[in-house]
């Protein structure tokens, strides 16, 4: 019993003595290993860490700095991922540029300043005047209250002398939409001629009856097929096709668009702005003109004065490696990626949402911003709620998560917040330049024809 437990003790014994021996081999290779390669290594300080004629003072000192410059190399590195990771993108002038034919030609808006005409009021009143419920008006009373359908325009304006409620109810059920359009000075009243790269054309051809943020306006290069804002998902390959379309760009000033327009005085019944002339707005092709949402520039047309704009445009093209990167990290969006609009850009979204805060509030949407389906339109009887809300629609929350007590526009019940609209990654910006020119009609009336412009 005593040999058998004394020779398993041995054995044991000889076991631990033979793996000692293996681990002490194996250190000993490592040590000469690491010791040669910090020999030869080309790393400045290895060498001296192993080196024993290197003072002990000297090789504290190269350690520190080897560990300063791991510890240092480690941070940039961990740096720069983090700069990739929240900025992954890189924005690149390309050196070649784009050629100005490849770049569409923004849309044109021509609004009178006179927003209702009077021949088309005067017909709508002695209209009305022949129903049971406004016989109690005369016509110049009547004409007085259908001033009040001003308030549709500015909701500030009042009618001091009837209600909106009053208004509501002389003009029965009749649609605002197609009321206000019918009440609006039309374009063949408005443009006498047009040019379109230097060559004469019918107004009515280049331009068309259209809705923009101020009401009715004879619109060119509006590539909208309709005043419908929000598209099925899979009739979306139509609006995409907006791209290849439209009026382009060329680089002479003379082929761009000429337009002479005539102010009919006589014709005068509302003003929107207390300025005789006319309005000319500016937008991307595919935007809906609406200055709010951005994409929209204005400028005011005085009686007797040639005005000259000149249009610059800045091209950004994003490409689509990119989709991949979180719309978080990326702030952007591509026109076909949105949930929210069948074809996306930034002030679709922004208007959008507008629309949908001014529906929740009121219950409606103004005639002056695109048809939803199935969405009643504001009349008279929305003023009020309008007049309200308004203001507020128009001041967008800054959008970020965390909003100091000073910008936190709600706690003045103003502002709303649009966390889904992100700008669009492909874009092109237009910057206009206005020069005005003073005419004097008692002159230029006596030029004979053959001393002037072919289109005059």
């Amino acid at each position: 019993m005593n040999k058998k437990v004394s020779k398993s003790h041995h054995n044991k014994k000889r076991t631990f003595l033979k793996t000692r021996l293996r681990g002490e081999i194996i250190k000993s290779s490592l040590k000469n290993i690491s010791k040669q390669y910090c020999t030869e290594s080309s790393l400045c300080g290895l060498k001296h860490l192993v080196d024993e004629r290197t003072p002990y003072i000297e090789r504290v000192i190269w350690k520190i700095t080897l560990i300063a410059a791991v510890v240092g190399s480690v941070s940039l590195v961990w740096v720069t991922f983090n700069k990739y990771y929240f900025a992954p993108l890189v924005t690149t002038q390309m050196p070649e540029g784009v050629s100005v034919s490849k770049i569409m030609f923004p849309a044109v808006g021509i609004c009178s300043n006179n927003r209702i005409s009077k021949r088309a009021v005067t017909e709508l009143a002695k209209t009305l005047l022949q129903e049971e419920r406004n016989k109690k008006y005369n016509e110049s009373e009547m004409l007085d209250l259908l001033f009040g359908l001003g308030q549709l325009y500015n909701f500030q304006l009042e009618n001091e002398n009837y209600s909106a409620l009053q208004i509501h109810e002389a003009l029965g059920e009749n649609n605002i939409g197609e009321l206000m359009r019918n009440l609006t000075p039309r374009c063949e009243d408005l443009l006498v001629r047009c040019v379109w790269n230097e060559v004469i054309k019918n107004c009515s051809e280049v331009f068309d009856f259209r809705l923009t943020m101020n009401g009715y306006c004879c619109t060119f290069n509006y590539l909208r097929k309709s005043d419908v804002l929000f598209i099925e998902k899979e009739n979306s390959a139509d609006a995409v096709d907006m791209y290849r379309y439209g009026n382009k760009s060329f680089f002479d000033s003379d082929q761009g668009l000429q337009v002479l327009l005539k102010l009919n005085e006589s014709d005068d019944f509302f003003y929107n702005i207390p300025l005789q002339g006319a309005q000319l707005q500016f937008s991307d092709a595919y935007d809906f003109p609406d200055s709010p949402s951005g994409s929209f520039a204005m400028q005011m047309i005085s009686p007797s004065v040639q005005m000259t704009v000149q249009v610059s445009a800045s091209f950004t093209e994003a490409s689509r490696d990119i989709q991949h990167v979180p719309v978080s990290l990326r702030q952007c969006l591509f026109y076909d990626e949105s949930a929210y609009l069948s074809f996306y850009t930034y002030s679709d979204c922004m208007l959008k949402c507008r629309m949908l805060f001014l529906l929740e509030s009121c219950n409606c949407t103004p005639f002056n911003m695109p048809k939803l389906n199935d969405v009643r339109i504001c009349d008279m009887r929305d003023v009020a709620c309008l007049k309200l809300y308004y203001a507020q629609s128009i001041t967008v929350r800054p959008r970020h998560s965390k909003i100091t007590p000073e910008l936190e526009l709600a706690m003045v019940d103003g502002g709303i917040s649009c966390p889904m609209c992100y700008p669009t990654c492909s874009k092109t910006a237009y910057n206009y330049y206005f020069y005005n020119v003073n005419i004097f009609p008692e002159i230029l009336n006596k030029v004979p024809d053959t001393d002037r412009s072919e289109w005059l």
